[in-house]
């Protein structure tokens, strides 16, 4: 399976990317209709990777404050699961945000996905708790791990 990684550059892809949100996060995880997509769309930036010219993984980046870079709204399409997509897309999306130098990369995760981005380099730095009915928990990249030389 060939998997592109780019961000989104055509309106067409960002809708894709939004319609994969909704489908996870709204019909698959039961979350109010109306949470995707939200004002911080506006403000991100917001990658994909697709496979047989399909997106079938998402995930946007905004700045927080200043040199403060905060991934979210990560989704991968169920029967993409699983392959080393969403690790691929962590990856081309870490290495993007590098270029900005920040000093601190974080994200806030449902707690179920937290070994998937242990494995990307990321620590968590809170304890879990509660955000719309799920379990949460933030973790932070540490910069000196091996996700860098990850290939999927």
């Amino acid at each position: 399976m060939d998997i592109k990684y780019k961000e989104v550059e055509i309106i067409s892809e960002f809708i894709d990317a939004i319609r994969l949100r909704v489908d996870v996060f709204i019909i698959e995880q039961g979350f109010k209709p109306g949470w995707e997509p939200d004002e911080d769309d506006k403000i991100s930036r917001h990658f994909i990777a697709m496979a047989d010219d399909k997106v079938v993984a998402t995930a946007r980046f905004r700045e927080i404050g200043k040199s403060e870079i905060k991934i979210e709204r990560m989704v991968t399409k169920k029967e993409y699961r699983g392959k080393g997509i969403s690790r691929g897309l962590v990856k081309f999306m870490i290495e993007e945000i590098k270029k900005l130098k920040p000093k601190k990369i974080w994200l806030r995760s449902q707690v179920q996905s937290q070994p998937f981005y242990e494995k990307c380099g990321f620590k968590a730095v809170s304890g879990p708790f509660d955000m719309w009915g799920v379990q949460h928990i933030d973790l932070e990249y540490q910069s000196n791990n091996s996700l860098i030389h990850y290939k999927p």
